[in-house]
């Protein structure tokens, strides 16, 4: 005799977070007013390094935006098609992020690689002018995008974009101070080229468990082999297996599993334990087919 039960869930706004998404908006405006100042500056007093770096903020605000909006699809109701709503934009966001930041990476060590082969022409005082207003708005930035990072992997991978341009502008500045002092112009592509390395360490993870995540595999944090050690230790759980465990958006996990039980009288009060034992280790959504010691499952015989 087999068993099937699931909880009866309410998907509406499931995950949504109101304030998150109003850091992004105001992150967005922000960085959108900056990108306009260096389009037009670059423009008036024909700078290519002005412009240049207008276009590389405006990639940031597109990653910020792709993230808001996984964030507002949060909102949507699920459907027939769609019947765990738009929680897996998320996972999306986050992977299509960290691929946007490796791609950052690659034109930082292509553009040091260029100024190495053909000499930079570096002005200390320019560079150091327009990397420090970008330390304030990539700062602003990073301080708004900071709240909840630790929870959500999406939020995560935006946080650390804007992290590794304001890096890169510190850097920037750094150098430019020391080519004024010093005339050395080959500082600016070496700068550039340790700031990579920085900036690869610290995504590296990003993109491991943003990946993972895309192909449904298991939410960083969650041990298989000890959930299921665990859960025989639950009273009347004779056995577990077929246990399946992905990710429904970046702060939401899912399970299914087979579960024997000694006692089929005692279903009700067992499977209540296992799904608050599910909720304690971050799987909130869990569908459990309940079997008795005499069932032969199918799959397993």
């Amino acid at each position: 005799m087999s068993h099937h039960h699931h909880e009866g869930h309410n998907h509406h706004h499931h995950g949504y977070n109101a304030e998150i998404s109003k850091r992004f908006i105001i992150a967005i405006a922000i960085n959108l007013i900056y990108v306009i100042a260096e389009f037009y500056l670059g423009y008036r007093y024909d700078s290519v390094g002005l412009l240049a770096d207008a276009g590389h903020n405006l990639s940031d605000i597109f990653g910020m935006g792709i993230s808001l909006v996984a964030f507002l699809m949060l909102k949507k109701s699920s459907s027939e098609t769609f019947t765990y709503g738009f929680r897996k934009a998320t996972v999306l966001a986050s992977f299509l992020n960290s691929i946007f930041l490796i791609a950052a990476i690659g034109l930082i060590i292509y553009e040091c690689i260029e100024k190495f082969a053909v000499g930079s022409v570096a002005s200390g005082g320019a560079i150091m002018a327009t990397a420090g207003i970008g330390i304030v708005i990539n700062g602003m930035t990073v301080v708004l995008l900071s709240a909840g990072k630790e929870r959500d992997i999406n939020i995560k991978s935006a946080y650390l974009h804007m992290l590794a341009d304001t890096l890169v502008s510190v850097g920037v500045v750094a150098s430019g101070g020391l080519i004024m002092l010093t005339n050395m112009t080959w500082i600016d592509p070496v700068a550039g080229l340790i700031i990579a390395g920085i900036i690869i360490y610290s995504s590296w993870e990003l993109f491991r468990d943003s990946f993972v995540l895309v192909l449904d595999g298991v939410p960083n944090g969650i041990d298989v082999k000890h959930l299921h050690n665990e859960l025989l230790d639950i009273p009347n759980v004779d056995g577990v297996h077929h246990i399946h465990i992905w990710p429904l958006s970046t702060t939401e996990n899912a399970l299914t599993g087979h579960v024997v039980l000694r006692d089929v009288a005692l279903i009700d009060d067992t499977k209540d334990k296992i799904k608050d034992f599910l909720k304690q280790h971050n799987i909130q959504h869990s569908t459990l087919e309940f079997e008795s010691i005499h069932y032969c499952c199918a799959e397993s015989c």
